[in-house]
C-alpha cells in the first residue's frame, strides 16, 4: 500500500552536460493525472517517460520535471534551415496578399520563427544521452516509490487504530443490542403498572407491541454486515496492492450500515456509539483520500 504522496530526485553528469529529474505527487480523485516537464530538445522522450511513470502509479496527480544542462559548444554554429524559412516567407506574403495587409517581413522576424535556426549539435546530443536519460527516470522513480511506501505504511498504522476502535464500538453495541428488547419490555410493563392498568403479560396487544418494537429495532443483520466489512478493511490494509478505491467503496457500505443501526436502535447507548462510529469513519474517509 502507498501514499498518493511522494518524492524522488536523482542527478547524473556525462561530460558537459548534466541531469536532475524530479518526480512528486499529490492526491487526486481522479486516477492518474501526469504532467511532464521536459526541456526542448527532450520532448521526443515524453512517451517512454510517460510509459515509465504510468507503470508504476496507478492514481494521484504525478509531476515529473527534467532540468537539462547542456554546456557542450564544440563548434558554436547554428543550423539554418533555409527552405523552412522560404516556406514561411512565402505563407506570410500569400497571406497578407489574401487579407489586405501590407506587413513588411525582415530577415529577423523569419529567424525567430519555431524551426528555422538550431543548434546542429542539439539533435545528436538528444540521441545520444537518450539511452542515459531513463535510467536516471528509473531511478528518481524508485525514490519516488519508497517514498510514497513509507507514508503508505505510516497511513496504514494509523488507519490500522481508527479500525480498532470502530470494531471496539461494534463490539460494545453487539453486547447492549441483545438487551434492548428486555429493556423495553420492562419498561412497557412499568408504564402499565404506573398507569394503574391491569394487564396480564400474556394479553395479545402487549405481546403484539413487543414484537412489532423486536421486528423494528433489530440490528442483527446490520452489525453483521458491520463485522464482515471491517474483517475486509483489515485484510485490504495488508494488501500491498492499490487499495485507495476499493476502501473507498467500502467505508460507502460501512457508513451505510451505521446509519441504519442509528436509526433502527432504540436505545441511549447505541446512539451514542454510533456518533462515534460516524466521527471516526470520517477521519478515515480523510486519511484514505490519501492512498493510491
Amino acid at each position: 500500500m502507498k501514499s498518493m504522496t511522494g518524492y524522488g530526485a536523482a542527478e547524473a553528469r556525462w561530460e558537459n552536460q548534466k541531469l536532475r529529474v524530479e518526480v512528486s505527487s499529490v492526491n487526486s480523485r481522479k486516477g492518474i493525472d501526469l504532467v511532464l516537464n521536459l526541456p526542448r530538445e527532450l520532448s521526443a522522450l515524453e512517451p517512454v517517460l510517460r510509459e515509465k511513470v504510468q507503470g508504476c502509479v496507478s492514481r494521484g496527480r504525478v509531476a515529473l520535471s527534467l532540468d537539462f544542462k547542456n554546456r557542450k559548444t564544440a563548434s558554436g554554429k547554428l543550423y539554418i534551415n533555409r527552405t523552412l524559412l522560404k516556406q514561411h516567407a512565402m505563407e506570410l506574403k500569400s497571406l497578407a496578399r489574401a487579407t489586405g495587409c501590407n506587413t513588411e517581413l525582415s530577415l529577423e522576424f523569419l529567424l525567430r520563427l519555431p524551426g528555422v535556426q538550431t543548434d546542429e549539435t542539439v539533435p545528436e546530443t538528444t540521441e545520444k544521452l537518450a539511452a542515459q536519460i531513463v535510467p536516471v527516470v528509473e531511478k528518481a522513480l524508485a525514490a519516488f516509490q519508497k517514498s510514497r511506501a513509507r507514508e503508505g505504511a505510516f497511513l496504514c498504522a494509523a488507519l490500522a487504530r481508527s479500525v480498532g476502535h470502530l470494531e471496539k464500538t461494534v463490539a460494545r453495541i453487539l453486547e447492549r443490542k441483545d438487551g434492548v428488547l428486555l429493556r423495553y419490555r420492562q419498561n412497557l410493563q412499568k408504564k402499565i403498572a404506573e398507569a394503574g392498568l391491569q394487564v396480564p403479560l400474556d394479553d395479545e396487544r402487549l405481546v403484539k407491541e413487543i414484537v412489532i418494537f423486536s421486528d423494528r429495532c433489530d440490528i442483527t443483520e446490520e452489525t453483521t454486515r458491520l463485522h464482515s466489512h471491517l474483517v475486509e478493511t483489515r485484510r485490504l490494509l495488508r494488501s500491498p496492492e492499490a487499495i485507495g478505491r476499493n476502501l473507498d467503496f467500502l467505508l460507502q457500505e460501512i457508513g451505510r450500515e451505521v446509519n441504519t443501526v442509528g436509526s433502527k436502535a432504540n436505545d441511549i447507548d447505541i446512539s451514542r456509539w454510533v456518533v462515534e462510529l460516524k466521527t471516526e469513519l470520517e477521519k478515515i474517509r480523510e486519511q484514505v483520500q490519501n492512498l493510491e
